[in-house]
């Protein structure tokens, strides 16, 4: 039995993990909460094998949900189930801990069969959009310039394509702004480009913004 906790701001989508996965013998929704607050008193107190997110919280970035995640329990497996571009997010977040990442538009069925898969066999997988799954990824190989990104860079360009300002974005990561400042201008080193706007472009033709 897998044990599993998802965390969605989305009623909806909570409402259809109920309803989808809550028949499968081999899966047990222990908790479904709206943000990680509401999860990690219960990751703390009982056994979680997967932990399944939105990439998008109001109460922490997706980093600091696998580093949350890991520091209550290192086994626990992160797979992010969301809209966000997977040719952008995935291979980061991958580095930085998660297991999975998978798109909203996929079945519930390759969602729990994904599931499966992760946990029995330590795999990191993605899926392109149209149901099949793809196993084991070489997760140092960068698909594209984003590919070369940090988990943090990914996070701060991010919160920039939304139009936070360099304030904003410290005190959500809870960094300084000289460090939004050196992530910022990585960004730019491995994007080639020499100013925001071009980093804005960037960001536009990959559907970021």
């Amino acid at each position: 039995m897998i044990n599993l906790v998802v965390i969605d701001p989305h009623p909806i989508v909570r409402s259809g993990f109920k309803n989808f996965l809550s028949d499968l013998d081999f899966l047990k929704i222990g908790h479904i909460s709206k943000d990680l607050k509401g999860a990690s008193g219960f990751i703390e107190s009982n056994p979680v094998d997967v932990v399944i997110s939105e990439m998008v919280l109001d109460d922490e970035s997706p980093i600091d949900l696998i580093n949350k995640v890991k520091s209550i329990n290192p086994e626990i497996s992160v797979i992010f189930f969301t809209a966000q571009d997977q040719e952008i997010y995935s291979i980061p977040l991958m580095k930085a801990g998660a297991r999975g990442f998978l798109s909203k538009n996929i079945c519930a069925e390759v969602l729990a069969d994904a599931v499966k898969k992760i946990k029995s066999y330590k795999l990191y997988i993605t899926n392109n959009f149209n149901n099949e799954l793809k196993l084991d990824l070489d997760i140092e190989k960068p698909r594209n310039n984003f590919g070369k990104l940090s988990s943090r860079e990914v996070e701060v360009l991010k919160y920039f394509t939304d139009g936070k300002r360099n304030i904003e974005i410290a005190e959500r990561l809870k960094i300084n702004q000289k460090t939004v400042n050196t992530y910022k201008n990585g960004m730019m080193h491995k994007l080639k480009v020499t100013n925001m706007f071009d980093l804005y472009m960037q960001a536009k033709n990959q559907n970021l913004v």
